[in-house]
């Protein structure tokens, strides 16, 4: 398997070209949950030159209702690419669905179904505190407000998941799982074409990713341009296609490592 190489190497003209930065949330852009100042600041600073930061994340659609809103993003991408959200030019909430909302929700009771079954095989698991706002997937806690389950327990719910016929991905703290064979991936395809207008030279050419999981696989696989926070590198012999660089620093800061590259690149 070819190894990221450092950020620090990454040539210059090519980093000035990229016009997009698709990011991961959790443990990407947060630390342990929380979103430190200067992370923010990060995001403010690549929006005020000009450069389009969406979300990609696996979070509820509580949570991107409030990012999209929030934060200086252009849109965001929930619950592994069920939905985008993104605000309308009237400063109301434009959402666009993998299907019908009415359809997506049918899916989530059964999803619940099968996770109740799941969790009762695995100790120590339980439902998202976050269940609750989202519309379309289910997610179960494995690190988040639980003490962390280790990789086997982990791989017995995705499997669970994936008996009952459902996708299913870990994150750094939940099991996300969903019907349909959309993927973080597949909706930000969706967007970079419908919202922005991007054909397939301008997305590879212009548009960089960041994460920091093997949840990730699907972005970094589609996006030559990909960057991993250093808290990925435990993960890389488990991506098909790793990233082409990898920050130094971990979490929120290797996001910031990032942005300062390409605002030094664009100078």
């Amino acid at each position: 398997m070819t190894r990221p190489e450092p950020l620090a190497s990454a040539p210059p003209q090519e980093l000035a070209r990229v016009s997009v930065v698709l990011t991961d949330v959790d443990d990407t852009l947060t630390r342990h949950g929380r979103l430190a100042s200067t992370t923010l600041a990060a995001l403010e600073r690549l929006a005020d030159a000009g450069i389009t930061v969406i979300p990609v994340t696996g979070g509820c659609a509580g949570w991107c209702d409030h990012i999209v809103r929030a934060w200086p993003v252009a849109a965001v991408i929930g619950e592994s690419g069920a939905f985008r959200f993104r605000r309308s030019a009237g400063g109301g909430l434009d959402v666009h669905s993998v299907r019908p909302l009415k359809a997506l929700r049918e899916e989530q009771r059964r999803l619940l179904t099968i996770a109740e079954r799941a969790m009762q095989e695995v100790p120590g698991a339980r439902l998202a505190a976050d269940q609750p706002f989202r519309l379309a997937d289910v997610a179960v806690d494995h690190a988040q407000d639980v003490a962390p389950l280790d990789a086997a327990a982990i791989q017995q719910l995705v499997d669970a998941f994936k008996r009952a016929g459902a996708s299913a991905r870990a994150s750094s703290i939940h099991v996300n799982a969903w019907f349909g064979a959309h993927d973080k991936a597949t909706m930000a395809a969706w967007a970079l074409e419908h919202d922005l207008g991007l054909d397939a030279t301008a997305r590879r050419e212009r548009v960089l990713f960041i994460g920091d999981a093997p949840n990730d696989a699907s972005l970094f696989g589609r996006h030559p341009l990909g960057v991993g926070v250093a808290n990925l590198a435990p993960h890389l012999d488990r991506l098909p296609r790793p990233p082409r660089w990898l920050c130094e620093a971990g979490h929120g800061q290797g996001f910031e490592e990032m942005a300062e590259a390409l605002l030094a690149a664009r100078e």
